[in-house]
């Protein structure tokens, strides 16, 4: 088993948020405002436009940051707010099933699949600096860590990837993907997206065996392949591990994780490991 596989890496959830007493207290208040207020908690305009949700982003914020990314700070929060809701769910995806995800050729689904999710809301992550994104056009590419993803009663499906996740700095980058009906998801999972060579095909100089996102239709097609193979058993996601409450990297070759800065910091929330069907 490659280290990766060994554990979860601390998330964006866990890095965006003060910690589990914050998340508690404010997300039970915002979900109390939107049912004495009739307001739908599935939409992120209407979610982000509460009191308590505007309270919420104000403590997360940083201080100095830009009024203008308001906007982005509702996202994160959207997402936050509904993977505590719907209990967490926390999924690594291993390094062979990742390839096997993003192979060229390998069936996306039937032309009939309608959109499917292990639960309401979660979040993949994925193998540790093995895909790769510019989050902004021009810029420097980020290692992307994972995506949240919400599917709503209405089957409307919301991704955001989290990215730049690094030890030497704080914060993170987000990529919102602009909400998508159910059915349109299930389409863009067996499209071909890019006008030009193949999906998740790296455009990193020396990265030929990295993964590349391009495109946000690239993302919509990540989440849909692999939920799609997991429901048809060509993936399989294990039992539920214990996060580590003690914030500690797993083991690298050579190194301590306790001293070492190179090891990253490890979840403490359970998570499961999506590994190829055939993996033992």
């Amino acid at each position: 088993m490659r280290i990766h596989d060994r554990y979860a890496r601390v998330t964006p959830y866990e890095m965006a948020l003060p910690g589990r007493a914050f998340a508690e207290e404010r997300f039970e208040l915002i979900r109390e405002e939107a049912d004495g207020r009739g307001v739908d908690i599935w939409d992120p305009g209407a979610f982000s436009m509460l009191e308590q949700s505007r309270r919420a982003i104000a403590d997360i914020r940083v201080e100095d940051d830009n009024p203008v990314l308001f906007v982005q700070y509702g996202v994160i929060l959207f997402h936050a707010f509904h993977f505590w809701s719907a209990g967490e769910h926390l999924y690594l995806l291993g390094n062979e099933a990742a390839h096997q995800v993003t192979r060229a050729g390998l069936p996306s689904g039937p032309d009939d699949w309608a959109f499917a999710a292990p639960s309401r809301a979660g979040y993949v992550q994925l193998p540790h600096y093995l895909f790769w994104a510019r989050p902004e056009a021009g810029g420097p590419a980020e290692a992307i860590d994972g995506f949240f993803w919400v599917l709503t009663p209405a089957h409307r499906l919301h991704l955001m990837v989290a990215s730049g996740m690094r030890a030497d700095r704080p914060g993170l980058g987000v990529m919102p993907v602009p909400e998508i009906p159910g059915e349109e998801a299930s389409r863009w999972a067996a499209a071909n997206v890019r006008e030009r060579g193949d999906d998740f095909g790296s455009t990193l100089p020396g990265g030929e065996d990295l993964c590349s996102i391009e495109t946000l239709g690239e993302v919509v097609k990540l989440a849909g392949r692999l939920f799609w193979q997991l429901e048809q058993g060509l993936l399989h996601a294990g039992a539920p591990t214990k996060g580590d409450d003690t914030r500690s990297g797993a083991p690298e070759v050579g190194t301590d994780p306790r001293t070492s800065s190179r090891a990253p910091l490890a979840s403490t929330l359970p998570w499961r490991l999506i590994t190829t069907a055939e993996a033992p």
